[in-house]
């Protein structure tokens, strides 16, 4: 198993990996209810890097205030969240991964309820999912300045995390949160110079990316994740992305995480086992055309096996195992062991998505270390 390509070093820009095996950013609720560090938050991406793999996107991490959609979701608003986040990159390194992190805003997909704000959306067009879920459920269009404040969020939020010792950086632009709001013509209905157009509806992505290439230059490598189908009337597709990858990446972005869904196509972010095996891989092999640099792809990889297939067939350059490693956050280290039949595998059956069960956090049904 050693022979696997996929096991192999492979860079990011300057940013070398042991291998090509990602685990993608992961709502735990984890943290402590600050947004810092926790020890069981610390112990659950160290475990993933002493298990073997490569890259390890922490996070999602909270940038605005205003965002904070769970109880204890990991945030990087202010610089206190800054040290616990230095302990952890720092020991995430020490056992070999490369630490990332992934840098999220809600917007119109969170609770009233819970961030204790009105909800901020490029138009003020109620989630149909989380809208049902609140009768205080309130979303409001925001303004030029609401915009310059939470392109500023992001930005310092990505100087925080390099800081930190980040060495790779998500923006997270998919799965419906606020950047995929904007960059998606099923939720953005604006006519000023954040709509319309797709040029428009990607500008404060853009910024976003050329602000914290402004400000970090080539020190860390870049990544945005996108939803490249949206599986819903009037959204986002494959196609789109042919103007939209060639635009980040000359706005700077390093690599590309291909996923898929947004709340009312919950079933595409966490894919069962109704839509088979790696449902998205072809979704990214299709942005791979439209692509100069590395792609990863994610949904329903369980396997070494399956991911060595990925990128032996040139589908995708990386692959994010998320689950797989929940479960068995050894699955790496064992399977180039030759000890595959000491894996704990992945059922799919989505006990790890807590926000759509009803559990206060993560649990994983085979992990013994995460059941309930």
């Amino acid at each position: 198993m050693k022979s696997l390509s996929v096991l192999r070093p492979f860079s990011v820009d300057s940013v070398e990996l042991p291998n090509r095996i990602v685990f993608p950013a992961f709502q735990t609720n984890y943290a402590n209810d600050d947004g810092t560090v926790s020890k069981k938050l610390h112990a659950f991406y160290t475990r993933m890097a002493s298990g073997g793999c490569g890259l390890i996107f922490t996070g999602a991490a909270v940038v605005s205030p205003e965002s904070v959609a769970f109880d204890r979701v990991m945030r990087i608003d202010s610089d206190r969240c800054v040290p616990g986040l230095i302990n952890l990159f720092s020991n995430i390194a020490e056992r070999g991964s490369v630490p990332g992190i992934q840098l999220i805003h809600y917007g119109r997909q969170a609770l009233n309820a819970v961030t204790g704000h009105d909800l901020p959306a490029p138009s003020a067009i109620p989630c149909p999912v989380m809208s049902q879920f609140d009768p205080g459920y309130r979303v409001v269009e925001m303004t030029c300045e609401d915009i310059e404040r939470v392109r500023a969020d992001f930005i310092n939020a990505a100087v925080r995390s390099a800081e930190a010792g980040a060495k790779v950086i998500e923006v997270h632009a998919a799965h419906g949160y606020l950047l995929n709001q904007f960059l998606s013509p099923y939720s953005n209905f604006r006519t000023d110079a954040y709509g319309g157009s797709p040029e428009n509806r990607l500008r404060l992505i853009r910024e976003i990316v050329e602000g914290i290439r402004g400000r970090l230059s080539n020190s860390i490598a870049l990544s945005v994740r996108v939803s490249a189908s949206e599986y819903v009337k009037a959204g986002l597709a494959p196609p789109d992305f042919k103007f939209i990858l060639p635009q980040l990446e000359t706005a700077g972005i390093d690599m590309v995480n291909v996923s898929a869904g947004v709340y009312e196509s919950m079933d595409r972010i966490v894919p069962p086992k109704s839509l088979g095996t790696m449902p998205h891989v072809p979704i990214a092999a299709e942005l791979k055309q439209y692509s100069t640099i590395p792609v990863c792809t994610v949904g329903s990889v369980t396997s070494l096996e399956m991911a060595e297939d990925v990128v032996a067939s040139g589908k995708a350059d990386l692959v994010a195992m998320g689950r797989a490693q929940v479960a068995d956050p050894e699955i790496i280290r064992k399977t180039a062991e030759g000890r595959a039949d000491a894996i704990n595998g992945c059922r799919r059956c989505n006990e790890c998505t807590f926000w759509t069960n009803g559990d206060p956090y993560m649990f994983c049904a085979v992990n013994p270390e995460l059941r309930k």
